[in-house]
């Protein structure tokens, strides 16, 4: 529920020093006044899709990933590029050589 209150408060800060209305704010990611209200205040909170779209729109970020956590999903992702490959070189040349 804290992580809930900190976008909301985001949220608005943003909105705030844009120097926008809520209505204004809202039209600009395709949702209501009432939407963003409801954002704002912490009575409903935004989808993860809908934060990434205001951080493209808006140029912000809602989400911080602690860089040693960024370097390990790094490592797991070339982990997997790799064992991709090795899969590819195993089993692709097989089924060629079977037409």
């Amino acid at each position: 529920m804290e992580k809930d209150l900190d976008i909301a408060k985001k949220l608005k800060e943003v909105r705030m020093s844009k120097n926008l209305s809520q209505e204004r704010f809202g039209y600009k990611i395709g949702k209501s006044g009432k939407t963003i209200s409801a954002y704002e205040s912490g009575r409903c909170t935004p989808t993860y899709k809908v934060l990434d779209y205001i951080s493209q729109v808006y140029d912000v970020t809602f989400m911080h990933v602690k860089k040693s956590k960024k370097e390990q999903l790094k490592e797991r992702l070339d982990f997997i590029k790799e064992a991709i490959t090795d899969i590819e070189n195993t089993f692709l040349p097989s089924i060629d050589e079977e037409k």
